[in-house]
């Protein structure tokens, strides 16, 4: 399957459960080898050489579909964590308050209900900001103001120049972004 996502732009994965959705995810951010092909993130490969390597993964904010970063970390760790790792700072005030981020500090990511962990994960990503977002799932867990707050900030990040792919099932989550429909079907798989 071939993709390109521009800057400005959100593309929506679809299709059924076990066609291939968060496989080609995971393949884009670089935790699965695609079995052909090659994945570029604003211009580096992100299987080429280790300087492109970095540079993939220095573009890219990612949020897998289980939001499951190392339990033993506390969310404040993984904000410092990932904006050390794109040399950029923590999550400013406005994205904070957007993803209700403060009220996480502190808390370790394994006793964290799924839309915490899933708030964590988003404030993580969205360090920078990040030239693609990759988000699998986004809004499972998210209570309404968050997923407001999640369709506000995706949608900012396209109209400041960033890209987006995401899985979604939610067909109104997808309208609302103003996602471009990518279909995948189980006769077309990502990867491996």
């Amino acid at each position: 399957m071939a993709l390109t996502v521009d800057a400005g732009e959100i593309a929506g994965v679809v299709g059924a459960n076990g066609c291939g959705k968060s496989t080609l995810l995971s393949c884009i951010a670089g935790v699965l080898a695609p079995r052909e092909g090659s994945v570029r993130i604003a211009g580096a490969s992100v299987w080429g050489t280790r300087r492109e390597r970095a540079a993939a993964r220095r573009a890219l904010g990612y949020v897998p579909e289980g939001a499951d970063p190392p339990g033993f970390l506390v969310a404040d760790e993984l904000w410092s964590l990932c904006a050390a790792a794109r040399a950029v700072e923590p999550p400013a005030q406005e994205l904070r308050d957007a993803l209700g981020l403060d009220e996480l500090r502190g808390q370790p990511l394994e006793r964290m209900s799924l839309g915490q962990r899933r708030r964590a994960c988003l404030g993580a990503a969205l360090l920078g900001p990040p030239a693609l977002l990759v988000l699998d799932e986004p809004d499972n867990g998210l209570d309404r103001a968050r997923l407001e707050a999640l369709i506000s900030l995706v949608r900012a990040h396209a109209d400041g120049g960033g890209a987006c792919v995401l899985a979604s099932h939610d067909d109104t989550l997808l309208d609302r972004l103003g996602a471009r429909v990518v279909a995948m079907t189980a006769a077309t798989p990502a990867a491996p």
